[in-house]
């Protein structure tokens, strides 16, 4: 459950702050964690509590990369940790959950609608996949890379995905037809991993869409926020995840294409990729699409989502699916002239 209680919000504040110093107001929160917008001051801050894993180590990853990142001449921000009164970035809520305080960022989060602002958004991917190059730090990941996806949610093995969509449970009967695509897509993808382990490797963001970054009022991307997932992945991957957001098969297909030129145009701008890194694109798309449902599905079960949200990431799943099944031909040919390294 969300934090909600305002006491319970002092508490966490009183620890970086003198005790009543500070006004706050609710932020958006994902589904992943609860935000508080706080005042103190003229200074603002962001409180983020983590509400889906209790593990401090993840969270000191994640600074580090924060701390290692805020050392290069980015054009971008990136968020800042805020030290407590002791002199550490992370507390503990009286409950036991995580909580950390970053520097406010100016901006908002794009509708990603203008392609000038795709452009900028792909050309930011690029440039913090160039910088995440040259990060090195001592702590180890705390996340596998995508393609074990046997290791996305534990609540989900991979056999027990596989026989969820096979049999499906009588709540989801109306949806047998796109659980056995995922079904399919799960199988096919199986089969691919031990081609895509000879990928070039490096850190990741693995996280990276709208809710993510923040731009200023011509439409330029200012911030990228949300370094929770960061881990040594498949380089690839990082443009696969900003992809997979631009595939909306009900949309009209000129304005679908259009979009993902934008992105691809804005992403060599910053980075190129070799041939096979190119070809995988395609079922690294669709594998964003099968973690995603894994995810809720594991949160439903765990009995932190509701049916709905399992319902929807069931159709959009197989939507892209079914879509980079039909269009995979041409999304190689566009990534082949917009990042190939000759």
């Amino acid at each position: 459950m969300m934090v909600q209680n305002n006491i319970y919000i002092d508490e966490i504040l009183a620890q970086y702050f003198p005790a009543g110093s500070w006004v706050t107001c609710v932020g958006q929160s994902g589904a992943n964690n609860t935000t508080r917008f706080v005042r103190v001051d003229d200074e603002q801050f962001v409180l983020r509590v983590y509400e889906t894993h209790q593990e401090v180590d993840k969270v000191k990853y994640e600074h580090a990369i924060l701390a290692a990142l805020a050392e290069m001449p980015l054009p971008f921000s990136i968020p800042k940790p805020i030290r407590t009164r002791d002199g550490i970035t992370i507390v503990r809520t009286r409950d036991g959950k995580i909580a950390g305080l970053f520097q406010y960022l100016d901006g908002v989060n794009p509708t990603l609608d203008e392609l000038s602002e795709i452009q900028s958004y792909g050309r930011t991917a690029g440039l913090l996949s160039a910088s995440l190059t040259h990060v090195q730090i001592q702590l180890r990941p705390a996340y596998r890379p995508y393609y074990e996806i046997e290791s996305t949610h534990p609540s989900c093995s991979l056999q027990d995905v596989l026989s969820f969509c096979k049999n499906p449970p009588s709540e989801f009967a109306e949806q047998t037809k796109d659980l056995l695509v995922i079904y399919e897509q799960l199988t096919s993808f199986m089969e691919q991993v031990p081609t895509l382990r000879q990928l070039p490797h490096q850190l990741v963001h693995g996280d990276l869409n709208a809710s993510n970054i923040l731009v200023d009022e011509d439409g330029m991307v200012s911030a990228v926020l949300d370094f929770e997932f960061v881990t040594n992945d498949l380089r690839v991957m990082e443009l696969a995840v900003c992809l997979s957001d631009f595939i909306q098969p009900s949309e009209e297909e000129t304005i679908t294409w259009a979009k993902i030129l934008s992105l691809l145009s804005g992403y060599g701008q910053s980075l190129k990729l070799k041939e096979a890194e190119i070809e995988a694109v395609p079922v690294l798309i669709q594998l964003r699409s099968l973690d995603v449902f894994i995810h809720f599905l594991g949160r439903y079960l765990d009995q932190v989502s509701p049916i709905d949200i399992v319902k929807e990431y069931i159709q959009k799943c197989a939507l892209r699916c079914n879509w980079i099944t039909d269009n995979k031909n041409k999304l190689i040919t566009f990534c082949v002239n917009n990042l190939l390294n000759a």
